[in-house]
C-alpha cells in the first residue's frame, strides 16, 4: 500500500494499467481463499453494501419472505427489515442460549420464501451457524442463501459451492487482516441474473474503448457490481493479506485460532468469568459476561473517582478501558466483552489479559 500510494503521489496514474492488472489479482486471490471462480467475486466498499445489494436487488412479490436471525449484526439486519416497505415479511429465527440451528430456520420456510440470510459467526458471541447444513436446506427448498461472513473468512474454512451459498459478503479489514473500504463480494454465478444492478457508472459496462454515443453491455461477470473507481490502495492491501493467509494456509490458521480461543475461554473460566456459548469452541471469539467486580479496585486502578466513574459509563466500559490501558485489544458487546484472538497471537498475550481482569 505504501509503494501504490507514493506511486500514485509522484506520478499520477501513470501506472493504470498495473492498477487494474492488481483489481484482477484480487479477485483470483479472493476465489482461492472463499471456493468461488474469479468472475464470481466483486470488489465492493464494505459488507453493508454488498449485502444491501442483495436485498435491494432481487426482484421482489408482493408476500414474498426473507428469513434472518436475531443474532445479527445491524448489517445483515437492517437490509431485510427495511425491505417491509416493499411488501417483504421479515421472519425472525429466535435464538436459544446464544445459538439456532438448521431445524430453526427450516421452521419458518415455506412457498413465499425467496432467501435466508445469516452470518457465518455471530458477532457477539461467536456462534458458528452450520453453513453446509443451511445450504443443503435452502438448496432442497430453492431458497437462496445469503451469508454476512465478516467474522469468519480469513479465519475459518469457507467453501462457498459446498456450502451452496448464493450471495456472501465480507469487509477486508477484520480476520482478513486488511484495511477498511476494500470488501469481497461474491454472487454465484446461477444467481446473477436474479440481481438488478443498483449502481451504474463507466466501469460496470463494456465500452470497448469507445466513450461517446455508445450503447454498452453490461458486464457479464462479478464486475457489474462495480460501478466506478475502485479503492486501489485498500486493493493493494487486501490482497496482500489474504494472499499471507493462503501462504500460511487457512486450515492451519483455523486450527490455531481454535486452539487459542479454547486456551483464552478455559483461562476464563478457570477465574470465574463465565463464557457466553457452550463447547465446542469454534470460532476464533470468545465472548464473557462480567460477574461482580471490586468496584473500588476497579476505580484505583483506572485512576477514576466514584463522580468521574459514574459519568464514565457501565461497569464493561470500565473493563474495557482497563484493558485498553493495560494494551489488550477487545470490545464490548451486548454486556459482554469480546476476545478474538487470531493465528499471530500467543499464550502469553492471553496470558496478560486474563491477569489483568484477575487483578479486580
Amino acid at each position: 500500500m505504501g509503494r501504490h500510494a507514493q506511486n500514485q503521489r509522484d506520478f499520477g496514474a501513470l501506472a493504470w494499467r498495473e492498477w487494474y492488472a492488481e483489481h484482477a489479482r484480487l479477485r483470483n486471490s479472493a476465489a482461492r481463499l472463499t471456493g468461488a471462480t474469479p468472475a464470481e467475486i466483486s470488489i465492493l466498499k464494505n459488507t453493508s453494501e454488498g449485502l444491501s445489494f442483495v436485498a435491494e436487488g432481487l426482484r421482489w412479490y408482493a408476500g414474498d419472505n426473507v428469513i434472518t436471525t436475531d443474532m445479527e449484526f445491524p448489517s445483515n439486519f437492517t437490509p431485510w427489515i427495511h425491505l417491509q416497505r416493499r411488501g417483504v415479511e421479515c421472519r425472525i429465527v429466535k435464538s436459544r442460549n446464544g445459538s439456532f440451528t438448521p431445524a430453526d430456520i427450516e421452521a419458518l420456510i415455506d412457498r413465499h420464501t425467496r432467501l435466508v440470510a445469516i452470518s457465518s459467526v455471530s458477532f457477539h458471541n461467536g456462534f458458528v451457524a452450520d453453513l453446509d447444513a443451511i445450504g443443503e436446506l435452502c438448496a432442497a427448498k430453492k431458497v437462496l442463501l445469503c451469508v454476512d461472513a465478516i467474522q469468519s473468512l480469513g479465519a475459518l474454512r469457507m467453501d462457498v459451492k459446498r456450502s451452496k451459498i448464493s450471495f456472501m459478503a465480507a469487509d477486508g479489514h477484520k480476520w482478513m487482516l486488511g484495511p477498511e473500504g476494500a470488501a469481497i463480494f461474491y454472487c454465484a454465478e446461477e444467481a446473477r441474473e436474479q440481481l438488478e444492478v443498483l449502481e451504474v457508472g463507466w466501469m460496470n459496462f463494456d465500452f470497448g474503448g469507445e466513450w461517446i454515443g455508445k450503447r454498452p453491455e453490461l458486464r457479464s461477470d462479478g464486475r457489474r457490481f462495480e460501478a466506478g473507481s475502485l479503492n486501489t490502495n485498500g486493493i493493494y492491501g487486501l490482497r496482500a493479506s489474504i494472499n499471507l493467509l493462503l501462504e500460511v494456509g487457512i486450515e492451519q490458521i483455523e486450527r490455531e485460532v481454535i486452539r487459542l480461543a479454547e486456551y483464552l475461554a478455559r483461562r476464563l473460566e478457570g477465574i470465574g468469568w463465565p463464557l457466553s456459548t457452550g463447547w465446542p469452541q469454534r470460532s476464533g471469539i470468545v465472548s464473557v459476561t462480567p460477574p461482580r467486580v471490586d468496584q473500588e479496585r476497579l476505580r484505583c486502578l483506572l485512576n477514576e473517582t466514584k463522580e468521574t466513574s459514574a459519568s464514565a459509563g457501565s461497569t464493561l466500559m470500565q473493563l474495557h478501558r482497563l484493558l485498553e490501558k493495560s494494551r489488550v485489544i477487545c470490545s464490548p458487546r451486548e454486556g459482554m466483552l469480546r476476545f478474538a484472538p487470531h493465528f499471530y497471537n500467543d499464550e502469553t498475550e492471553i496470558d496478560l489479559a486474563v491477569d489483568v481482569l484477575k487483578s479486580i
